[in-house]
């Protein structure tokens, strides 16, 4: 086994997110121009550019859900390709999130997309025997694999398997030696600290007369010969630079710019970060494999050794998919959830989640799942410093606590905020829901005056903050503040934090020893569902629309309407945290091919529905295709409402029709999951929904 494993599996987590958003806002400049304006570009410089530091990005999206395949199919190591591209589309939504959709022949992903919609599997669905040289060697396999080599800790080829199982989907040719490169040189990094070794060993996952094997040989050879990585860069543009390579982004100059980095700074992370930065093209994306290889190799301190990289986003993340328990997440989070599944890929045994499965732990040094000051509110800007030194705590200290005067330190559970997430659509659903309890621990150090804590929560489209029962803080005692989440009228939680507040001036050092969620959700949906402009904020859509317009009579009872086009489109919410529940509502159709409820969802492809289709209503469960679990005949007028429910209670499922027994079976494939509507070619309308006790 590695020794502390899950650390470092953090350190290449944050190497990835770090590089990729250093890079993300000059993607495509030209070294030249880089210079001109920064000369070296070795920190962040989003604020320059105007543009924000967390953002969705198809390179951070795609790294940290394809791995996801592993588990659900089960087989870990021995995941087939065509198991990754069931989670293609299961967790990729269309023309939404995750890849660029720049279309057929032009976006690799969105061709390989379109493939396997056609009914292609992996490897096929990513050739060059069917999409072409051009497309099938883009950069884009590389971009999404370091997390196949965190998954396979100091067993390189295992690494580089795996990598090119997943790149083949949408990869072929020098793309898929490129990324088992990458994966090869992240798992051995576990291991061998050297960086020499380290890239020997990743070519040697690959045939030793590919171009990229060649690539590696040159670029190395020049970078003993120039010792000046701008020389080294002159003849890599010569080379093997875009001009070379017809379409989109190529592999090949990118791989290029990451081995002169990785040689020219082979213990800097700083260093090797600024180099391939500065050196133009595809920079978020070369920059993310550079530093998970370097997370990896330098480790937690290392990766902070010259450059506060970590506290200016405290690990956030935005993994916009199909399925939204983490669409907002956070560097830790996402590590251990890597960790997990190495463990099983690598046959060792599970580890203990910290602290008792506390939502928020943080067990590692500089994690803060999330959580800072909130310096774009007056009353509290400045006023908190919020870190995690040693990896026990997040110690919050704040100074000048006063009337009007405040320190708040928050975590987004939520993206709502429109310009906030980059180019690509945001889709999640929040952790907390009406039923539910948060409960945090912790310890205040010195406080000085009359002092306070309390947790409050922020929702979509409220200006007033939700608290719970406010605590007087004393120095040196255990702290507990509890805040049960109330039913909002269907208004998603956005946020969760941790309020300080005091008069004449109070001081409070509080050390937050863990955050935990508990409860089940419980709640009325309101008849028409909060919309911001096309989306519905706290829900997952693939639908062509919803709105507020009544179709059945204009002056009608109120309902939401959803409408879609060929395909079933969904609205869901909830996490992969619910399991025992029942959801149900009056639903309305006017004219689809096929409506009902969704229940257990786990993505496009994961989940039980009851559906009306063909002039029967059918349980039905998406699980690696579709099983009809029982039906009957069933004629549903026009505009007409019927109230369905689905109890799900273990393996149990039930439905009703109208109040009325319908089916009952034992389904065991999806134990949890969360709930919400299916509308294939046509528009339907509900009301009185609610997710009650199963």
């Amino acid at each position: 086994m590695i020794p502390n494993y899950e650390q470092r599996v953090y350190a290449g987590v944050l190497g990835k997110v770090i590089g990729v958003y250093m890079g993300r806002p000059f993607e495509g400049w030209q070294r030249d121009a880089l210079e001109a304006k920064w000369g070296l570009v070795e920190r962040y410089v989003h604020e320059d550019q105007g543009v924000p530091l967390v953002v969705s990005d198809d390179d951070i999206s795609g790294t940290f859900t394809f791995p996801r395949a592993l588990e659900d199919s089960g087989l870990y190591a021995d995941t087939p390709a065509a198991a990754f591209g069931e989670a293609w589309l299961n967790y990729v939504a269309e023309g939404l999130n995750i890849f660029w959709w720049g279309g057929a022949g032009t976006s690799t992903e969105h061709t390989a997309y379109l493939r396997l919609k056609q009914g292609y599997t992996a490897p096929d669905s990513g050739s060059i025997a069917l999409n072409g040289q051009v497309v099938a060697e883009q950069i884009g396999a590389q971009i999404f694999i370091d997390g196949f080599g965190l998954v396979a800790p100091g067993d390189p080829a295992l690494a580089a398997r795996l990598a090119m199982h997943a790149a083949s989907v949408s990869h072929d040719g020098e793309a898929v030696y490129a990324a088992q490169v990458v994966a090869a040189m992240v798992s051995a990094a576990f291991v061998e600290t050297d960086m020499s070794r380290l890239l020997d060993i990743g070519v040697q996952c690959i045939p030793a007369d590919c171009l990229i094997a060649r690539l590696h040989r040159d670029v190395r050879a020049w970078v003993a010969a120039d010792g000046d990585w701008r020389r080294t860069h002159d003849r890599i543009m010569a080379e093997y630079g875009p001009s070379k390579f017809w379409g989109g982004p190529h592999v090949v100059p990118n791989h290029a710019l990451m081995v002169m980095a990785w040689a020219y700074a082979p213990d800097d992370f700083q260093r090797a970060l600024a180099i391939v930065n500065t050196s133009g093209l595809d920079t978020d994306c070369n920059s993310g494999n550079v530093g998970a290889v370097m997370g990896v190799k330098v480790g937690l301190a290392g990766i902070n050794a010259q450059y506060d990289f970590q506290s200016p986003f405290a690990d956030r993340m935005l993994l916009p998919t199909a399925e939204g328990t983490r669409g907002v997440s956070d560097c830790l989070t996402e590590a251990l959830h890597l960790a997990r599944l190495g463990r099983r890929v690598m046959g060792w045994p599970d580890a203990p989640a910290p602290k008792d499965g506390a939502r928020y732990h943080f067990s590692q040094p500089g994690a803060c799942h999330g959580f800072m000051n909130e310096d774009d509110a007056f009353e509290s800007r400045g006023t908190a410093w919020a870190g995690n030194p040693d990896g026990t705590a997040l110690r919050i200290i704040a100074e000048d606590l006063s009337r009007g005067h405040t320190a708040r330190v928050s975590t987004p559970l939520l993206c709502v905020e429109e310009g906030k997430s980059g180019p690509y659509a945001h889709m999640g659903t929040p952790r907390l829901y009406p039923g539910m309890t948060v409960t945090l621990t912790g310890s205040t150090d010195a406080v000085e005056g009359d002092a306070q804590a309390v947790l409050f929560l922020r929702h979509f489209g409220r200006t007033a903050l939700t608290y719970g029962e406010p605590v007087t803080l004393s120095p040196y005692e255990v702290v507990t503040l509890t805040l049960a989440v109330p039913d909002a009228d269907g208004l998603p939680v956005t946020a969760l934090g941790i309020e300080l507040r005091g008069v004449n001036r109070a001081t409070a050092d509080l050390d937050v020893d863990h955050i935990a969620f508990a409860g089940v959700p419980r709640f009325t949906l309101p008849d028409h569902l909060p919309l911001a402009g096309a989306t519905v904020p706290g829900w997952i859509s693939t639908l062509r629309y919803v709105s507020h317009f009544n179709f059945v009579t204009q002056d009608g009872p109120p309902m939401t309407e959803l409408c879609h086009d060929l395909g079933p489109g969904v609205l869901v919410t909830g996490t992969t945290d619910w399991a025992d529940y029942t959801f149900a509502a009056d639903l309305c159709l006017h004219m689809a091919d096929a409506a009902g409820l969704i229940v257990r969802y786990q993505g496009l492809r994961r989940y039980l529905a009851l559906v009306q289709r063909g002039g029967k209503l059918q349980l039905v469960r998406q699980y690696h295709g579709e099983t009809v679990l029982a039906e009957i005949p069933h004629t549903w007028a026009t505009d007409a409402f019927h109230r369905l429910a689905v109890t799900c209670h273990g393996a149990h499922i039930t439905a009703t029709l109208d109040g009325a027994p319908l089916f009952s079976v034992k389904e065991p494939a999806l134990p949890h999951g969360g709930a919400g509507f299916l509308c294939d070619m046509g528009k339907i309308g509900f009301r009185a929904a609610a997710v009650t006790d199963g």
